[in-house]
């Protein structure tokens, strides 16, 4: 077996860029392949070490995490310092494996990823990985207000909004606190594209009247509200809404985006942080989104208005219906509601592959205690406020406000008659209705209320054969911990070494 190592990399102030290429032994593409005739300079040192969990290490729920690793090539000759002025950072790197007469397009892409950046010493070129997530850990929103309103007129602002972040809006959100983007006419952005519907709009805590929608900005600028009321408008660039009448205090407002409750579950809203977070929307799989939608239906919200990064954003929604994200190996992003193995294993491990194996302690609950208990918080509320709200604000919904969240639980006593420290789970989700909140509730409690299991276990690789990778399910048989008859479990974290043909999995079930 062989490896390919293919680099792009930017040559120039322009961003032209040229693709690099390595191999281990000796490679040239066919006539036939495409690319045709190409070269494979042999300075593969080390192929891949890449380590990839599914949430933090050891664990089932959670922040998802940025594989990485490191590429090596030699460089003892000085052949390779024409790289280093070069720009790797944030560009494609692909590393297959096949055998070394085999045409290119039998070879098995074992990355698809990304680079953070290239180090050199005297002898090396270390290339340090990263799977395409990486592009996640950046701000999710990009675009600034320009702060360039002539008052009256403008929606940009001035100095005190001038390069800050534009807010952004998904699903259905609560009590948030827009920006005033026109100080002369009252205008309010709630999100920099297009909503369904600003619901409500709260002055210290009452509701105002809505009016009439406007057409287009220049019926809202030039239009005015009656004194009480506020009116809306949605485009794609930009929605808002106008006040009527200076207000007392602090404006707040709930909003909808997204036109039915199926575009606003964690699965449509996850796809869309996505692809603004900067994944191709070519590279997410339909098939994923569709199945985590029948899996969790509910409805989601999040309202962003800062610098917070596309994987913050995804872990909030994700974490909502338990689910998890990321790419896989050949380079599409994946997505899935975590759950129990079952059904037919995608990898067998047994005493023929297992080089090493030792059980280790989950972390999800305590000391990987078995849960009698699961608290969801739910319904959040972007703006606590407990004082200085209007007189005619009623009691119930004084209390809504006072607190970030709605919180309810689930739980089994019973648990407790075995496991006398049995744990509680806390969790916070982006959920808007109490019913789903207790229908997650009660899936995590089945989910965590058993005794689980978590294996570290080094295998023997076969690239001829279909690599393992992060959720696919594997059969574990061996003669000890009761596994005689082999047992379901689900690899929640991989670190391969393709130098040496090796990965580590870690399995829970």
């Amino acid at each position: 077996m062989i490896y390919l190592v293919e680099i792009v990399a930017g040559t120039d102030s322009a961003g032209t860029t040229t693709t690099l290429r390595f191999s281990s032994e000796n490679y040239v593409t066919k006539p036939t392949d495409s690319p045709a005739n190409t070269y494979y300079e042999p300075r593969v040192k080390t192929p891949a070490d890449i380590t990839r969990n599914l949430f933090s290490n050891g664990t089932t729920y959670g922040a998802s995490r940025v594989g990485y690793g490191v590429v090596e090539l030699t460089n003892m000759d000085g052949g390779l310092d024409y790289m280093l002025p070069y720009g790797y950072g944030g560009r494609s790197l692909t590393i297959k494996t096949g055998l070394a007469d085999a045409d290119y397009s039998t070879f098995t892409t074992i990355l698809s990823g990304t680079m953070e950046q290239v180090e050199f010493t005297f002898n090396t070129v270390t290339i340090l990985a990263r799977d395409k997530l990486a592009v996640l850990e950046l701000p999710l929103q990009k675009t600034e207000f320009a702060g360039t309103n002539s008052l009256p007129s403008g929606l940009e602002g001035v100095d005190d909004l001038k390069g800050q972040k534009k807010p952004v809006c998904y699903g259905k959100v609560y009590n948030i606190q827009p920006p005033l983007v026109n100080t002369s006419r009252l205008i309010y952005q709630v999100n920099d594209s297009s909503i369904n519907d600003v619901t409500a709009v709260y002055d210290k805590g009452a509701g105002l009247t809505k009016g009439t929608a406007y057409s287009n900005v220049s019926d809202m600028e030039t239009n005015a509200p009656a004194a009480g009321y506020y009116r809306v408008l949605s485009t794609s660039t930009g929605s808002y809404f106008r006040l009527g009448s200076t207000p007392a205090g602090l404006i707040t407002a709930d909003v909808t985006q997204g036109a039915t409750s199926a575009d606003r579950t964690a699965a449509q809203i996850g796809k869309l942080l996505a692809i603004k977070g900067g994944v191709a929307s070519g590279d997410i799989n339909a098939s994923d989104v569709t199945a985590l939608d029948t899996a969790n239906s509910a409805e989601v919200g999040i309202w962003i208005f800062g610098d917070d990064t596309g994987i913050a954003c995804m872990d909030q929604v994700m974490q909502s219906v338990g689910a998890w994200y990321g790419y896989d190996a050949t380079g599409q992003f994946r997505m899935g509601r975590f759950e129990a193995a079952s059904g037919t294993a995608d990898v067998q491990i047994n005493e023929d592959n297992i080089l090493s194996i030792e059980a280790i302690r989950p972390t999800d609950t305590d000391r990987g205690v078995p849960a009698y208990k699961v608290i969801l918080k739910y319904l959040k509320n972007y703006t606590v406020q407990s004082s200085d709200l209007a007189a005619g604000v009623t009691e119930a919904r004084r209390n809504v406000l006072r607190y970030e969240y709605q919180a309810g639980f689930v739980q089994d006593a019973t648990v407790q008659n075995q496991f006398l420290y049995a744990a509680e789970i806390d969790k916070t989700t982006l959920l808007v209705s109490s019913s789903a909140a207790n229908t997650e509730a009660s899936r995590l409690l089945s989910l965590y209320k058993v005794r689980r299991r978590m294996y570290q276990i080094q295998i023997a690789l076969d690239v001829t054969e279909t690599l393992p990778d992060l959720n696919d399910v594997a059969n574990l048989t061996l003669d000890r911990f009761g596994l005689d008859s082999g047992t379901l479990f689900r690899i929640i974290g991989i670190s391969s070494s393709y130098a040496k043909n090796r990965a580590t999995l870690t399995l829970w079930g």
